[in-house]
């Protein structure tokens, strides 16, 4: 081969290996933050005033309402007492830490809401990242609420407690073991920490107005009821 094809032949081969696209370059795609869980922040409580001076039954039903609508209960009364009841009257006590707010079935059955606010009975309100959903919870602490379905008559007072009759239908309570009213894997109350202890009663909902609508109607029927300063996180 003459020298003069031979470096013609070695240019073509030259300038054709320039031409060839270099291989692709992966470039890592940031994965989204995921939403921080575990975060509890407590917040300032607002209590609305209520003008109605009887509010028992106003209490009782909204009971009822947030265990039928919030997420993660395992609870089967607030469905009974809103679908197969009607909302009574209150009965009478002569206990200011105790109500009792009655339900009645056209069959002649007795449904109650019950709320029990010992002396240094505290309420607060936290904001917490649950399962990837801001939600908020009030924890009352020294108090107890439960609700009942299917008593043949309604519960009288014998002026240190409740008389209950024979059939006294299905209960269910908080502030019993810690979790109770929660469903298994839900991870309540325990994502809460150390601001809910055994005992306490937690109610937890994603909406904070109607948790505050709650507070308000305790904080009336429970003049005792403590409600915490809480100064708004700055940032």
């Amino acid at each position: 081969m003459k020298s003069g094809s031979f470096w013609l032949l070695a240019l073509t081969l030259l300038l054709a290996g320039c031409s060839v696209s270099p291989p692709p370059v992966s470039v890592p795609v940031p994965e989204p933050e995921p939403v921080p869980q575990g975060i509890v922040t407590p917040l300032p409580l607002t209590v609305l005033p209520i003008q109605d001076s009887r509010t028992e039954v106003v209490l009782g039903q909204a009971l009822v309402r947030h265990f039928l609508t919030g997420p993660y209960y395992r609870m089967t009364t607030p469905l009974l007492l809103t679908r197969q009841y009607q909302p009574s009257h209150a009965a009478y006590t002569s206990d200011s830490q105790r109500m009792l707010a009655l339900f009645r079935q056209q069959e002649g059955h007795w449904g109650f809401v019950s709320v029990n606010v010992a002396q240094r009975g505290v309420i607060n309100l936290f904001e917490l990242q649950h399962q990837n959903a801001r939600g908020y919870a009030l924890v009352l602490k020294r108090a107890r609420i439960c609700l009942n379905a299917g008593a043949n008559r309604p519960p009288r007072w014998n002026g240190r407690g409740w008389d209950y009759s024979l059939q006294s239908g299905r209960f269910e309570c908080s502030g019993q073991t810690n979790g109770s009213l929660f469903q298994p894997g839900s991870g309540l109350p325990g994502a809460l920490g150390p601001y809910a202890e055994a005992g306490d009663t937690v109610l937890y909902s994603r909406d904070r107005q109607s948790l505050q609508q709650i507070a308000s109607l305790l904080k009336h029927q429970f003049r005792h009821l403590r409600v915490p300063q809480v100064r708004p996180a700055t940032h």
